[in-house]
Formats: C-alpha cells, structure tokens, sequence
C-alpha cells in the first residue's frame, strides 16, 4: 500500500526504462493464497483425520428436526457401515487425496516465498527528487534544469511507441510541480508526501509482466484463449453433458422409456427388465468376458416373463437384476457384482420415476407394483419371496419350519408382534444371530397411522369444498428425540433410508388414486396433510394406504367415510367482518384511474342531456310549445315569483323569443342547481 505515482512506477536502472514495482502485487497475491490455503488446510487435515462428509452423508447422524438417529446394529450392518467408511478412506487417499496435498505445499510454498520477498523490499513512496535525479538539497536552478531534461527524453511525442513514456513524463511534471512549490517541498520534508500527511495509500496489485512490451502479445492471445475458447468450451462441455437429464435426475431417454412401456397392467414381474432398458443401463460397459461369466447365473435365475428386449446389454443387466432379487450373489464374479451394485444406484432415481409415473396417470395398483419392486432390490427379495426373508439369517429351511405347526407365522407383522421367547425359527439359532434378529425387530418400523378428515374453519364438509385428511404417523418402536436410521438392507450397495408413500384411493372397486403424497420424515412422530376437492355429494368411502418403499409387509391401510352436503342441505352462513365490508366498498387503484379519465368524459354527457332537455321543455321560435313539452309545474321560489313564467316574459310581450336565448346561455355555463333546472323547465 502506498500513494502517489512511485507506489507502483519505478525506474529500472538495468533498462533505463519505466519498470513495475511489484511490492504491491506480492501482498496481494500473499492476501490471496492466505485466505484459501487456511481453511482448505483445515478441512484436508479435519477430513483426513475425522472423515469427510461423504460418511456423514451415507449415514448421518440426525434428521432434519434434530433427532438422533437410531441405526441397525445388525452384525451384517455393522460391517455393511465400517466397510462404506473404509471405502470412502481409501477414496479420500486416492490420486485426489494426493493432488490435494500437492497442490497445498505449492500453495504454502508461494506464501513463504512472497512473504520473504517482502521482507527484503517494500513499497516505493513518492520521491520527487529521486523521479528529477536531484539531491535533496538541490536549488531551483538545478531542479529546473533536472526537469528540462528528462522532459525532452519522456516527451509522449518523442517515444510514441513507448506507452510507459507517457506514464513517466507524468511522473516527471509531477515531481517538479511538487519541489518548485515551498509549501510542497516542506511537505515532503516532514511528511514524506508533498500533499502532507496522508492516510489512505493505494496501490496497483499486478505482476511487472503485464506491462512490459514484449509481453504483450503472449497476454492477449491467452486473455483470448481462456475469455473466448476455455471458457465457452467448458460451457458447452457442461451443457452437452446435462441436456440429457431431467431434473430428477434421471435420462430423459429413460423416462421416455418408462412412459412407452409403463401402462396400467404393468407389474413387479415387468419391471426388471425396464430397469436394464433404460439409457443409465444401456450406458454400462461389456465386457468380451461376461458371456462365460453369465453361464452360471442363467442356469439358475428364474425368469418369469418373456423378455421383450434382445439387446446384450438390457439382457445382462436383467438376468443380474433376477439374480440379485433371488439372492445368488455367491455366483457372480467380481466384475458383475460391481455392474450390479452401479445398476442398483441407478435405481434409485429411476425407481423414483417409475412410482411417480404411475401416480401421475392415478393407476394405484401400478403404483403399488412400482413400490414393491423398489423394495425388493432394496432387501433383495424376488417376486413371490416370503416377507420374512428380510429378518437376518432367515433362509428356505427356516421359512419351511416357521410355515409348519400350530404356531404357524407367515408376514412380518406376526412375527414381530410376538415376544421374542415365541417367535418360530430362531430356536436353533447362536447368540449373536438371535442378536442380530432382535437388532432388526428393534429397528424396522412398527408404524401405527390415524386419519381424520374435515374442511377447515367449516363443520361439515359440502360439495365443492376443499377437504383435507391428516394423517398422523407414530413410529412405536421409537422413544422420544429418537429417528430411524439406515433401513437393513445388507444387499443394497449404498445406504437407504425409510420413505413412505401415503395414498388416498377411492374405495373398490374404482380404486383410483385422488391425491398422494411422498414421506421422507424419519422422526417419531410426523403430521402431513392431504387435500383434494369433494367432486360429488353424497356418502363417500375412501382408504388411506400408507406404503413404505424399504421393507415388504409393514404397509398400513385406513378406511375413511364422510358425507358431503349439498349448498341447499348445508345453509352454510357466510360471516363478511365490518372491516371487510367497508374494504369492499374502497375503489380499486384500476377504478380510480378509470374514473378520474372519464369523469371529464361523465361531465360533457350531463351537459349535454341538460342542454337537449331544456331545448325540448323551452317554446319554439315564432309559435307556442306543444302539449308534450308542457313544462310541469314547479313551487315557487323563495323570492315569491315564478321563475318559469318571469323568462316566459319579455318586455315586447313576446314569448317565443327569450327562451331559446335563456337556455343557450344556461348551456354555455355548463353548471345548474337542480332547483335552477326545475324551474327553467
């Protein structure tokens, strides 16, 4: 920081020329590589040390209201979670983790060599006498012939194809300007500024190369190429690479895919080999390989429909779909458990679509289909698989024993509501497997939901109206500041959470879906509304389903009936407050703008039907009036005299001739009392 020309104009003595004190460009670059080597340093150090925020994404640690998130503490999802955080170490410690390091010691490296450059050379400030090649004691005589000099070398019109000429002659008129003025060179003296003291310096933070001649060139070709080449190209680049999403993240091939295929028959048996069809699938690399690693699988996955698809590809990815959804992992090699896991991300989304499709065209049991196979490639069940597949170490022999017998089990919900003394099939199980189901049975929601429906601020709901039904969910397996965590799924490549699906269907056999609604709150207890229009009176039976997209067999339904009035059996009264009807009766700012354009037009009508009436009451010229015209009669006036019978007069006893005359006058005025007009009449 500095003021005056010298803070960043000096003379380069090597040259001869006007060289750049860099002095300010050092403290700003230093400013510069400061206040981004700090906090990147503290989140490369926080991250490398505590983890980054990838693992606090997977599997964080609160909802969004505050609650703490209760996780499963399952032997498989314990290892399912310290497998994800080792792989997100290692991420960070990849080729990324290195470049970050690297690029770190660049950065410090350059602040401690700008701070050492500025400890060995400072800013420049104002030197008149420097700038003349005077000695501080020189007279004027000397300094005169100092400035004479060096303006005829720096004149502008000496050096035109010099552009730092210009800037140094400035500097030169400056100087001597400064000295050949007592008041400035005492200045200078005692301040070190021929203007005095000063406190706000500034000076240029650029590097000394931007001004040199030579550099010219070199700096507008790359000021040309990032401005007009990198930058549109980067564009261009990102445009390419997004135009082919929608904003649910899904490829608009893909939804355009969903909607061909996608119709009110469609079922979970459909869907796998929608998933593989789609432009995120197809996009998946092959490998010459995978024919003879697929043998194994194709012997043992069951399809259930014929396939519509004989693309490689779609066929490949369906048959890994099926086998995932049948539980045969321990036949895919390496290569296809990793296309398995990135096909399994992308569905995700694409799931997503699929039930919000279904919503949109009101198909409730397609919707319902859409939801039961995102669940079962979330817990990697197949088609007909038995619910309680989802409890750990369950297998075919266990299903055998627990469907056998007096106290037969056969959903989830039964053998959860039982006491864990009574619940069939762990008999022979080891302690830390009876961990694990009790893990589970804690964990998976035990949802419980109430609906209730009304009009607000009405007591009875009338044809018309805009109802709404809340509905309340209480997870019971929950305590109080508690959220559900990660659902178990210990076949599922990344970390899930419970979303619920609450659905308010018309009653059977329409079954059509009036409105819907996506639950992402994992909290104990949570509230959601949902409304829709009463389309018909009458009495009216409707359910509210509420379907969770993680777990089979916890879905929960609730019937709900109202009668809804017409307006003659309602007799609705409509309350309007004082206020409100005094503001309704305020002119809008349209109606005042209106009526103060026409009140001139209103004003110009009046006179003229004023005008046109008095011409046709008044007796024509040379005869009497007719009998129609007859004016009627009229009391009065407070003077005593008829008004009507004095402008009949005239002082030739003619009547014919003054009346004509009274009302063109009483035109020309253009204003009247209404008792005036009367008696004209």
């Amino acid at each position: 920081m500095s003021g005056g020309f010298r803070d960043t104009f000096t003379k380069d003595e090597d040259k001869g020329l006007l060289g750049y004190d860099d002095a300010a460009f050092f403290y700003f670059a230093s400013s510069v590589l400061v206040t981004i080597a700090v906090p990147w340093t503290y989140s490369f150090v926080k991250n490398t040390i505590f983890g980054s925020k990838e693992e606090e994404k997977d599997v964080p640690g609160k909802s969004k209201s505050g609650s703490e998130s209760r996780q499963c503490q399952s032997s498989a999802m314990v290892a399912k979670s310290e497998q994800a955080k080792e792989s997100t170490r290692r991420r960070n410690c990849s080729g990324c983790w290195w470049l970050q390091l690297i690029v770190l010691g660049l950065m410090w490296l350059s602040i401690y060599l700008t701070c050492t450059h500025l400890g060995q050379e400072e800013i420049k400030s104002f030197d008149p006498f420097k700038i003349l090649e005077v000695a501080p004691s020189a007279t004027a005589a000397e300094i005169k012939k100092a400035y004479r000099k060096l303006s005829l070398v720096y004149h502008p019109d000496k050096n035109q194809d010099d552009p730092l000429a210009s800037a140094r002659f400035i500097q030169i008129t400056k100087a001597y300007s400064a000295l050949t003025d007592e008041t400035a060179k005492l200045n200078y003296e005692k301040y070190g500024n021929p203007d005095g003291p000063q406190t706000t310096k500034v000076g240029i933070g650029l590097p000394r190369f931007l001004l040199e001649k030579e550099n010219q060139l070199v700096i507008l070709s790359l000021f040309f190429l990032v401005l007009l080449v990198i930058i549109p190209a980067l564009a261009i680049c990102y445009y390419q690479r997004t135009k082919h999403y929608a904003e649910n993240g899904v490829m608009i091939e893909s939804l355009q895919l969903l909607e061909m295929y996608i119709n009110e028959s469609t079922r979970v048996k459909n869907c796998p080999e929608l998933l593989a069809a789609s432009a995120e699938s197809r996009a998946m690399i092959t490998r010459a390989e995978d024919q003879k690693s697929m043998e194994a699988l194709k012997a043992q996955v069951v399809v259930h429909n014929k396939l519509k698809f004989n693309h490689p590809v779609i066929y490949r990815n369906s048959t890994l779909l099926l086998a995932h959804m049948q539980r045969l992992h321990h036949l895919m090699t390496p290569e296809l458990r990793k296309d398995l896991d990135q096909l399994l991300k992308h569905s995700t989304k694409i799931t997503q679509a699929m039930i919000e499709y279904s919503c949109m065209r009101d198909w409730f049991f397609t919707a319902q289909s859409m939801i039961e196979f995102r669940r079962s490639l979330v817990q990697a069940l197949d088609v007909k698989s038995s619910q309680l597949l989802q409890i750990p170490h369950f297998d075919d022999d266990i299903l055998r024993h627990c469907h056998r017998g007096k106290n037969a089990v056969s959903t989830l919900t039964d053998f959860l509501n039982r006491d864990p003394e009574q619940r069939k099939g762990v008999a022979k199980m080891e302690p830390q497997q009876l961990a694990d189901v009790e893990a589970f049975a804690s964990h998976i929601s035990n949802m419980e939901i109430r609906v209730s429906v009304d009009v607000e601020d009405e007591e009875q709901i009338v044809f018309g109206d805009i109802a709404t039904v809340t509905v309340g969910m209480h997870r019971k397996n929950l305590r109080e500041g508690e959220a559900v965590g990660a659902v178990h799924a210990p076949f599922f490549p990344e970390a899930k959470f419970e979303e619920w699906w609450l659905f308010l269907v018309e009653a059977a056999p329409a079954n059509r879906i009036i409105t819907f609604l996506r639950v992402r709150d994992t909290d104990k207890e949570v509230e959601h509304k949902l409304r829709f229009q009463v389309m018909r009176p009458g009495k009216q039976k409707m359910e509210v389903h509420a379907m969770c997209d993680s777990y089979a067999g916890i879905d929960r339904k609730a019937e709900l009936s109202f009668t809804a009035l017409t307006e003659e059996e309602s007799k609705r009264e409509i309350f309007v407050h004082k206020e409100d009807e005094e503001l309704d009766l305020q002119p809008t700012l349209f109606q005042q703008w209106m009526g103060d354009l026409g009140r001139g037009d209103e004003s110009e009508e009046e006179e003229e039907e004023e005008f046109a009436e008095n011409d046709a009451g008044s007796p024509r010229r040379g005869g009497a009036s007719p009998p129609s015209a007859k004016a009627p009669t009229s009391p009065p006036s407070a003077g005593g005299g008829d008004k009507a019978g004095n402008s009949r007069r005239s002082p030739t006893g003619s009547a014919g001739e003054d009346a004509p005359k009274e009302a063109g006058d009483h035109h020309r005025k253009g204003e009247e009392s209404a008792d005036d007009d009367d008696d004209d009449d």
